[in-house]
C-alpha cells in the first residue's frame, strides 16, 4: 500500500493514503485486514482524505512492513466483491411481502404433506430429482 507517515509517536500512527479517497466498501476490506494486523489495538479511517489512524502496541517497523507488503489493488478488487453482494445488515432490512411468504408456508405445507404421504421411494426419487436439476432452489 502506497501512503506517507503524517504523524507518529511510541503507540499511534497517522497515515494518508497516495491514492486518495476509498470508498465504504474499500474501509471494509481494510478495516478487516488491519484489525488482523499484530499490535494494531484501534483503527480510524477518513474515507474522504484517504486518512487512516492506528493505535498500536509493538514493533511499529513490523507493523509498516505489512501495510507496504498490502496491495490496494487487491482491497479494490474485494471492495467490487462486496459492492455486488447482499451483506447481513441488508438482509435484515428486507422484509418479504405478505404474497411471499403466503407463497411460502403453502410450498412447505405442500412438501410437508407430500412427504408424509407418498410412500418413501417416491419421496426419494422426488428429492433427488429436485437435487440434480436443483429446481426451485
Amino acid at each position: 500500500m502506497d501512503f506517507i507517515i503524517q504523524h507518529q509517536t511510541s503507540a499511534y500512527l497517522r497515515l494518508r493514503l497516495r491514492s486518495g479517497r476509498f470508498t465504504s466498501a474499500e474501509r471494509d476490506v481494510l478495516e478487516y485486514a488491519l484489525r488482523h494486523l499484530r499490535g494494531v489495538s484501534d483503527i480510524q479511517f477518513f474515507p474522504f482524505s484517504g486518512g487512516i489512524t492506528l493505535h498500536y502496541e509493538g514493533d511499529l517497523e513490523e507493523i509498516l512492513r505489512k501495510l507496504r507488503a498490502l496491495h490496494f489493488n487487491n482491497v479494490k478488487l474485494f471492495a467490487e466483491k462486496l459492492g455486488t453482494s447482499i451483506d447481513r445488515e441488508e438482509l435484515r432490512r428486507r422484509k418479504l411481502s405478505p404474497a411471499v411468504k403466503r407463497s411460502l408456508r403453502t410450498k412447505i405445507f405442500v412438501e410437508t404433506a407430500a412427504d408424509l404421504l407418498l410412500p418413501t421411494p417416491v419421496q426419494v426419487g422426488y428429492h433427488v430429482y429436485q437435487l440434480v436439476t436443483l429446481k426451485n432452489l
